[in-house]
């Protein structure tokens, strides 16, 4: 008999029918002997009469369902035969913790599959997965190549492991276990990384924003002015967090130390509605401004001109951020004029989509298959003319042709939309609009490097703590560069020199036809 202070360490696989207790006791009990009792009967194990069989079963915990067991026969098509026990364990749980006695010896053969991880073989299996975070359960099963060989395959650990269900749900189980105390969690992340969280919100519309020193110190740069890289660029990640539906918002800015983009600010959202942007851009500005304000440098509208993949929402939500920011700040415009200020720092990416969604040879009732070619060049061919009377024209004879487009172009066509497009409408400065990118690729590149460094479809607390990783890549670079240290060998823009050879940025790539 013993006692010990965690049930777990009681652990067992026998199959055990309950067998009562003593209701007097009680768990918050000073004394084993006051505790609550609990008793458990091993029900044995199920062998096979074939004497070269090692098959050994654990049974049911009801007698019908041994019997239908015993109905069955065995693997190797022997009969079974059921070999009780009778041994007894008797346990008092109490504030201390348990108090264990065991009666008798089990006299029959053990197991030869059991249906739970021991501790041991449980913390040798998050080892396993701690070491390898992106590897699923095939790889786990099979071990994971590297350079000294394969790594240790999860299937030696217990014989439950070679199923990949099992280990689909153990994974499953011990990646939402920070999910279970959250507050906790949450509150244990923000005292060891203080400053971090810039902002956190969990109502209908959730979000957390996340930012470090370094990130905002790339946000407020020098103006480049020979080339097409200044101002924000702003996507969202669909594919970062466990649930689809959760978005990671990305603001990134060029670093010329780096010769890359860098995030500037990340936010987790739960969704992709305007309030979710207008709170990611609330605080993109705030930060902006504070490190502005840091170095002496003057807070202006041109700071938060924003590249963006066209969406109502993004643009709802930067417009009402925007506003807010400067009413915040007791700015003398109306809030019409600051409407009409913020639509001038959004520049929408020109291979926009929506451009491109009539194109497609399925919607025939709208454009004929035959004509699809036609009107693509047509419909993009708008976002490069200069002057409004050609813009017109154009425009005219593409709905004189396309009829069943008048409700797609008007939209389009919208004011607040048409001036992040087409150049006729656009009330963005000359001078910025050239100094941004055209894309938002450099984003979109950004995903792919975040999700080789550190994987996706994880929890927030697992994603959170990742982010901080990947940032921290960012900033080991710039101090390593900063002194001269080479952070890559060939030059920094090796696509550059793809493109103008080969027509394309990747050369393995056949081209388009």
């Amino acid at each position: 008999m013993g006692g010990g202070n965690q049930a777990n360490n009681l652990s067992e696989h026998w199959a055990c029918q309950p067998g009562g207790g003593n209701k007097r006791g009680s768990e918050s009990a000073l004394t084993w002997s006051q505790g609550k009792k609990t008793r458990r009967i091993c029900l044995g194990v199920i062998t096979c009469n074939e004497p070269t069989c090692e098959v050994i079963t654990r049974p049911q915990t009801r007698r019908a369902g041994i019997t239908g067991q015993l109905n069955a026969s065995c693997l190797c098509g022997g009969q079974l035969t059921h070999v009780d026990c009778g041994v007894m364990s008797v346990l008092y749980s109490f504030k201390g913790g348990v108090y264990y006695i065991h009666k008798g010896l089990h006299q029959h053969p053990k197991q030869t599959h059991i249906l739970h991880l021991s501790r041991d073989e449980r913390a040798r299996f998050e080892q396993i997965v701690f070491e390898n975070p992106t590897a699923g359960p095939a790889a786990l099963i099979s071990g994971r190549n590297g350079l000294t060989g394969a790594c240790k395959s999860v299937a030696t650990i217990s014989t439950m492991l070679p199923n990949e269900d099992r280990v689909k749900a153990e994974l499953q189980a011990l990646r939402g276990k920070s999910t279970r105390n959250f507050v906790d969690d949450f509150a244990d992340f923000q005292r060891n990384y203080p400053g971090y969280v810039l902002y956190s919100q969990f109502e209908v519309v959730t979000v957390v924003v996340v930012q470090t020193q370094f990130m905002v110190s790339q946000l407020v740069t020098d103006f480049i002015e020979d080339k097409a890289v200044n101002g924000i660029v702003s996507d969202a990640a669909h594919g970062f967090w466990h649930s689809f539906k959760d978005l990671l918002i990305i603001g990134s800015t060029y670093s010329t130390l780096l010769a890359c983009w860098v995030p500037g600010l990340m936010t987790y959202a739960n969704g992709g509605s305007a309030e979710h942007y207008r709170l990611h851009f609330l605080i993109l500005f705030n930060s902006m401004a504070d490190e502005c304000e840091k170095h002496g440098r003057e807070v202006s509208d041109e700071l938060f001109g924003d590249v963006v993949d066209f969406s109502e929402a993004e643009r709802v939500g930067f417009t009402q951020a925007f506003i807010m920011f400067w009413t915040n700040r007791e700015d003398p415009r109306s809030q019409t004029e600051l409407e009409d200020a913020a639509g001038a720092l959004l520049k929408a990416v020109s291979s926009i989509t929506g451009l491109r969604s009539l194109e497609s040879k399925k919607i025939s009732g709208v454009i004929d298959p035959a004509k699809a070619d036609n009107f693509q060049s047509r419909a993009l061919a708008l976002l490069s003319v200069s002057d409004m009377d050609t813009f017109k024209q154009k425009v005219t004879t593409l709905l004189r042709d396309y009829p069943k487009i008048k409700p797609w172009l008007e939209w389009w066509l919208r004011d607040t939309h048409a001036q992040m497009l087409f150049p006729p409408f656009q009330k963005m400065k000359t001078g910025l609009f050239r100094a941004m990118p055209n894309s938002t690729n450099a984003e979109e590149a950004m995903h792919a490097k975040l999700y080789a460094t550190v994987g996706k479809r994880y929890n927030l607390m697992e994603r959170l703590l990742c982010l901080q990783v990947f940032m921290e890549s960012f900033q080991l670079r710039a101090a390593g560069r900063s002194v001269g240290a080479p952070i890559r060998y060939g030059t920094a823009k090796s696509w550059q020199t793809n493109l103008q050879i080969h027509g394309r940025t990747h050369p393995e790539r056949a081209p388009r036809s």
